[in-house]
């Protein structure tokens, strides 16, 4: 079986030719393997929104470098992430629907207010992380607790470098569970455009008893099971793809108007 684990030095090539592409370069890097497994899983996803035709924006470089997140710890004001739109068929105005993709981004569960998880990697509606200095978590402290209520998240992914096994499928589909299945289960204004589902991204090639596990939870649940990423990454990601791959409708989109500022990426800039 292939080694699943992937040399650091071609995850920093990779991760630095994407933001290279982007005019930015990388900024907080990861000292371990799966630091950088996971940034090059990030940018794996925000290649797939740009193959299915959405804009990509790069938002809040640090000193003229982007900087992922790479744990829970810290405010999301002091770390980069990218703002992905669409237009919407208007015919007065010109109207886009906005996201977010972040890192390691705490987000409201789907059942109860004050529990709340950390996925890998999150796409959120913009302009929907909550900043509260008084909350329960912070109480009697100077720090501030930031989240995402439940209702604007869109979806999520879950990173492991690691071969898979049973109990680590098993353990994604509780974490799908307590954040997005119940929406789905009742479709509660799910509508266009549509995002990947959640999903869970390893690196390691599957066996034939995973393998089974893997099509029956995405039977099931219409979650992706990404396998053998460290081989295959990019070509899961692609438009060419996406008739393979599970998706959801949008959960409350907001709707902003196309008249902005900021510069979109131009295609020449982009790594893929």
């Amino acid at each position: 079986m292939p080694n699943p684990f992937k040399k650091v030095e071609d995850f920093e090539n990779e991760i630095n030719d994407f933001l290279r592409r982007n005019k930015t370069f990388i900024s907080n890097q990861g000292s371990r393997i799966s630091d950088y497994f996971e940034m090059s899983c990030y940018n794996y996803i925000v290649r797939y929104y740009q193959n299915h035709g959405f804009e990509l924006k790069v938002k809040n470089l640090i000193a003229r470098k982007f900087k992922y997140k790479l744990s829970p710890n810290g405010y999301p004001e002091n770390f980069s992430f990218f703002e992905i739109s669409c237009p919407v068929d208007n015919e007065n105005f010109q109207m886009k629907i906005c996201f977010e993709i972040h890192h390691n981004l705490t987000v409201q569960s789907g059942f109860q207010d004050d529990i709340y998880l950390t996925p890998d990697i999150s796409v959120i509606n913009k302009d929907s992380i909550i900043s509260e200095n008084d909350h329960y978590l912070v109480k009697n402290s100077t720090k501030k607790f930031c989240y995402v209520a439940n209702k604007d998240l869109q979806t999520f992914c879950e990173v492991k470098n690691f071969t898979p096994f049973p109990e680590l499928l098993f353990n994604f589909i509780g974490l799908f569970n307590e954040l997005k299945s119940h929406s789905l289960s009742k479709g509660w204004h799910i509508e266009a455009p549509k995002h990947l589902s959640p999903s869970l991204m390893i690196s390691g090639k599957g066996n034939i008893h995973t393998d089974k596990i893997k099509h029956s939870l995405e039977k099931r649940y219409g979650v992706n099971l990404f396998f053998d990423l460290f081989e295959n990454g990019l070509i899961n990601f692609t438009a060419y793809n996406s008739v393979n791959i599970n998706k959801i409708g949008s959960l409350n989109p907001k709707i902003f108007s196309s008249l902005s500022t900021d510069a979109v990426i131009d295609e020449i800039d982009l790594p893929f």
